[in-house]
């Protein structure tokens, strides 16, 4: 009986850890940018470049994000509280 709970005590606990290893794996990628400094790490100038269109995006009067990796038209994204 004793190992018994061992045993379950440790798959509970590993799944936890890989419930909240997902979530934390899902979120945040690194490579969107949310504010103007973070636009600035990006190539180009304030004007021109990769670096306008995300400043062009994060400064829209609703919050947007942008993602440089995606295919163009679908850069600038909603803050909807997803990545």
């Amino acid at each position: 009986m004793h190992a018994r709970t061992i045993l379950l005590s440790l798959g509970l606990a590993l799944a936890i850890f890989a419930g909240f290893a997902s979530v934390a794996l899902a979120h945040s990628n690194g490579h969107e940018s949310r504010t103007p400094a973070q636009c600035e790490r990006l190539p180009g100038t304030e004007k021109e470049g990769e670096r306008a269109q995300c400043l062009r995006c994060v400064t829209r009067p609703r919050p947007h994000h942008y993602h440089p990796d995606y295919p163009a038209g679908e850069r600038c994204r909603p803050d909807n509280g997803k990545p």
